[in-house]
């Protein structure tokens, strides 16, 4: 059984488990976090990780949750930036999440772990997190004047989409890679998002 912490010792050490997790995430991938090694780095019994995870995979759940609050959240404070394009805004959302998540390790693999994971354990709490973080833009961008129409659950599904592809980016020849799904990115988001200046409260703003 792992040692009693006190409340503020269980967050100090959860949070130096989800950094020091994030961090093995990046450089590893998931198939390849040790417990072992993560409650090393953190200075903790492999006992203690357990009074705070109930196994590796709760763990790394957390984890990628924790990002995308942190994501969103920070993207939200920063919204006033976003209204003279509220269409690149989603735009660039996909690609440059898309690129930056192909030099992770914890999606560029054959195997497509972290697709793998998911698709396996049936969550749905970071899907729920981007349909929150979405419909809290769409919202501030109403109130800003601009008309929105939009298929939600097609956008997700594009992410999705999108996750596939960069956990396979191996398989695009490197010098096309960016062009081909900066063009994917396009395309799709026209589809199911739909963004221009309309009538609001009376006022033309167009």
């Amino acid at each position: 059984m792992g040692k009693a912490f006190s409340l503020e010792e269980r967050e100090e050490l959860q949070e130096k488990l989800r950094r020091t997790g994030l961090k093995l995430l990046a450089e590893d991938g998931i198939k390849n976090i040790s417990i072992r090694q993560l409650t090393s780095l953190v200075g903790i019994s492999q006992g203690g990780f357990y009074t705070f995870y109930k196994d590796k995979d709760d763990f790394v759940e957390d984890l990628f949750l924790l990002r995308i609050r942190e994501k969103t959240e920070l993207m939200y404070s920063k919204r006033k930036k976003t209204l003279d394009d509220p269409r690149g805004f989603v735009i660039d959302l996909f690609y440059k999440e898309g690129m930056h998540l192909k030099e992770n390790k914890a999606f560029v693999n054959s195997e497509s772990d972290t697709v793998n994971f998911f698709l396996k354990s049936g969550r749905n709490t970071s899907r729920d997190l981007y349909k929150d973080f979405a419909l809290k833009m769409f919202k501030y961008w109403e109130d800003n004047g601009y008309k929105i129409e939009y298929d939600l659950d097609a956008l997700l599904n594009v992410g999705t989409t999108a996750g596939i592809i960069f956990s396979n980016a191996e398989l695009i020849d490197e010098k096309h890679f960016s062009e081909i799904y900066r063009t994917f990115c396009e395309a799709e988001i026209d589809r199911f998002f739909k963004c221009k200046k309309g009538v609001i409260f009376g006022i033309n703003n167009e």
